[in-house]
């Protein structure tokens, strides 16, 4: 099956402030060596800690992050350097859904403006008058009422406006939605209600997603397959169920370790896994694996040589020098 989405050994650096006139300008590597694919009406899983580069994938294959290296391949095509009237009619096909309701809607334009933009500017629509059925339409997919159309963000919920945010991504009809921790800012008692939403929505439309989350349950509800991210890495990717169930990787174990299970007994009985010391710092990263300074298992070849990803079993692959194939 064809690919929605391949990604292949992508690197993001951020520049830095010299700092003074005369001092050379500095580089920050955020992202490095990152690859995946993602086939159409399935589900990638990126998690990882705050900071360890889930949302500059994200960007960079928007094309909202220079690539410093690698390749982007979008529906056959290799967007890794378009730009231009090109890269404006890719982003029709992909769309994204943001973290924060309340600061991703413009408070003061109508909810069937909000929706009707995208239309609008690619050309798809008149007007906004002239895509009022079709805003409609979307509100009601995504589980709003028809009269929402006409109402400012200010009048609805966190969970409402984040369905209104779900509607303007569908607008365009994308084969791809990066969903960058959508339900992290909602109550507790509304995450899944949009969760069970964008699952239903992919089933009936085909939508590839990547979705980005640090809530290891709900993404374990919502992907097919999920990859650890550390540091700027990826370090564990597989199915999702054999992730879960069967973690290589010593970071992805501790990150599992610390999720809770509904059965007091079983909790009761988990041993928590926790290892000492702070994520790389990003100037100074390790020459080796990114995670041997906390890592119970380096050896000197960790801390001098980067493992890249290998196959370990089926479709499941981890970069660890001490963890061997099945």
């Amino acid at each position: 099956m064809t690919h929605t989405l391949s990604v292949r050994d992508l690197a993001v650096d951020y520049k830095l402030s010299s700092g003074g006139l005369f001092r050379k300008a500095r580089s920050l590597n955020i992202v490095s060596d990152v690859g995946f694919d993602i086939k159409p009406g399935e589900t990638l899983g990126l998690v990882g800690e705050s900071g360890s580069g889930k949302t500059t994938v994200g960007r960079a294959i928007l094309r909202r992050l220079h690539a410093a290296n690698g390749k982007i391949v979008f529906e056959g095509k290799d967007i890794t350097n378009l730009s231009g009237e090109s890269l404006r009619k890719l982003r029709a096909r992909m769309q994204i859904v943001l973290q924060d309701p309340y600061t991703s809607l413009n408070a003061r334009m109508r909810v069937v403006d909000i929706v009707a933009e995208p239309l609008v500017v690619h050309g798809l629509a008149a007007s906004t008058e002239a895509a009022r059925a079709e805003v409609i339409s979307l509100l009601e997919r995504v589980g709003l009422p028809a009269d929402a159309a006409d109402r400012y963000p200010h009048s609805f919920s966190g969970g409402q406006r984040q369905r209104i945010g779900i509607a303007r991504a569908l607008a365009l009809k994308p084969a791809l939605i990066i969903a960058d921790e959508p339900v992290s800012a909602l109550d507790v008692s509304v995450r899944a209600q949009v969760v069970n939403l964008l699952q239903d929505l992919q089933r009936d439309l085909g939508i590839a997603m990547l979705f980005i989350a640090h809530d290891l349950a709900i993404v374990r509800h919502i992907s097919h397959r999920v990859a650890i991210m550390y540091s700027g890495r990826i370090v564990e990717i597989g199915d999702r169920d054999e992730i879960y169930e069967n973690p290589i990787h010593p970071y992805t174990e501790a990150l599992l370790s610390a999720v809770p299970v509904a059965n007091p007994k079983l909790q009761r009985a988990r041993r928590r896994i926790v290892y000492p010391g702070e994520m790389v710092d990003p100037l100074h990263p390790p020459a080796g694996c990114r995670f041997s300074p906390r890592c119970p298992l380096a050896t000197d070849q960790c801390r001098t040589e980067a493992p890249s990803l290998e196959k370990k079993s089926g479709n499941h692959f981890a970069a660890c020098w001490n963890r061997p194939s099945a």
